[in-house]
């Protein structure tokens, strides 16, 4: 009898080391509201995962006294909290309870709320908890209401006539640089260097042949490759092994392969193709860049943090980035061919839709040491992860942090597909 409890213990044992965790995430810094204002306490589950099946508990000083309560997909909340809490999305982007947004919403917020609210949440066995801070502002000498709307008809008047100013001397500045330069506003930020402008602010059709001069010849690195990845003779083209059984619980990351580059200063671009003749567009890939230091870690987080920095496509998961926490995006139409720009100096990686000519991301951030090209050819997708050799104005060199290894010419199929 005492061996085959032995046994059962140790099967439920291993069913909850197996059992998938996940890890609840909120801001480190307070969140900052004023009295009577409505505010939103972020928390996330990462990685992402549908929290309407698991218990959602914000609560403060007592676990058994709940702020609110979602359980069995109903609501419980706290009687001083009745009709003013709720959960809610913590951005526009963000898909709600199914991909693991569990962030509160308070309303008309009084002195009374300020303090730490925990977010505890938890499954059949796994659990996990943040806690967020939340400063309340009281304004102590009230105004009088007329002086109230005095102000703000003035604070409005003034508004109105600097944007005016601003924009009469915007498009006299812009016109003036049209004809004296004769190119358009966009191809002049281009050559001035302001390549702020490609960031998530930026709006309209992006100057790819303006980023290609900034083009360099990726290949990958066969020392550094997943032995679950075939690689091509020319190191330019990845995929995943036929033999290779994936889980299907997650993204693959394991299916890592290091660019032969690497790169400590410059600007930098490559673009990678993602959909071959007659097949539908990749559903999941991994690009960016790594700390070129990641070669010889065993333990990869895959966060900023750790050194790796990259745009993820997760086939019906979506798309999101390695920040912490995730950033979720929605690309739409889904990227056939990606540009990458590495900007060191600035400490930004962006990224863009070459085919739809479109600024798609960018992230800052500060690199620490050398960082070479990152790649996942993800899995079950018909094309291959291929690596494009960009077409460069001869006059215009573009330094390199060391040679290129082997031989770097790209496949005749890449090089049909370059513009």
């Amino acid at each position: 009898m005492l061996p085959i409890i032995i046994i059962i213990a140790l099967l439920v044992n291993l069913l909850i080391e197996t059992t998938e965790s996940f890890t609840v995430v909120v801001p480190r810094d307070q969140t900052v509201a004023r009295v009577g204002s409505t505010v939103t306490l972020p928390c996330w589950i990462s990685p992402p995962e549908n929290a309407e099946v698991l218990e959602i508990r914000w609560y403060r000083q007592e676990f058994s006294k709940p702020v609110l309560l979602y359980q069995h997909g109903k609501i419980i909340q706290e009687e001083s909290f009745r009709n003013r809490s709720s959960l809610t999305l913590w951005s526009d982007q963000s898909g709600g309870l199914k991909d693991g947004d569990v962030s509160l919403r308070l309303e008309k917020l009084t002195v009374q709320d300020e303090g730490s609210f925990r977010c505890y949440i938890s499954g059949e066995s796994v659990y996990d908890s943040g806690e967020v801070v939340l400063k309340v502002i009281d304004s102590p000498d009230s105004p009088d209401s007329s002086d109230l709307w005095k102000a703000l008809f003035f604070t409005l008047l003034i508004c109105a006539v600097l944007g005016l100013v601003g924009l009469i001397l915007y498009k006299y500045t812009q016109k003036n640089t049209i004809r004296f330069s004769g190119k358009k506003p966009e191809e002049q930020i281009c050559e001035d260097g302001g390549m702020e402008k490609l960031t998530e602010e930026a709006v309209g059709e992006i100057n790819i042949e303006e980023l290609r001069k900034h083009a360099v010849k990726i290949t990958i690195d066969q020392h550094y490759v997943s032995p679950n990845l075939i690689v091509s003779k020319d190191r330019k083209i990845v995929r995943e092994r036929k033999e290779y059984k994936h889980t299907g619980e997650g993204f693959p990351y394991e299916l890592y392969a290091f660019g032969a580059q690497k790169f400590t200063s410059g600007r930098h671009y490559w673009e990678l193709e993602l959909a071959r003749a007659n097949t539908h567009p990749k559903n999941y890939w991994l690009i960016g860049v790594a700390k070129h230091e990641n070669f010889r870690e065993k333990d990869k987080s895959f966060t900023p943090s750790s050194g790796y920095w990259f745009l993820c496509s997760d086939g019906p998961n979506g798309f999101y980035t390695s920040s912490d926490p995730s950033v979720s995006l929605s690309l739409t139409p889904r990227p056939e061919r990606l540009g990458v720009l590495l900007d060191y100096g600035k400490g930004q990686l962006s990224f863009y839709n070459v085919k739809e000519r479109k600024h798609v991301l960018t992230m800052n951030t500060r690199f620490p040491g050398s960082v070479t090209p990152l790649f996942n050819p993800g899995v079950e997708d018909q094309s291959s992860l291929m690596i494009l050799d960009c077409p460069k104005p001869v006059e215009t060199p573009v330094e390199s942090s060391e040679p290129l290894l082997g031989n770097t010419e790209s496949t005749p199929d890449a090089k049909a597909k370059t513009k």
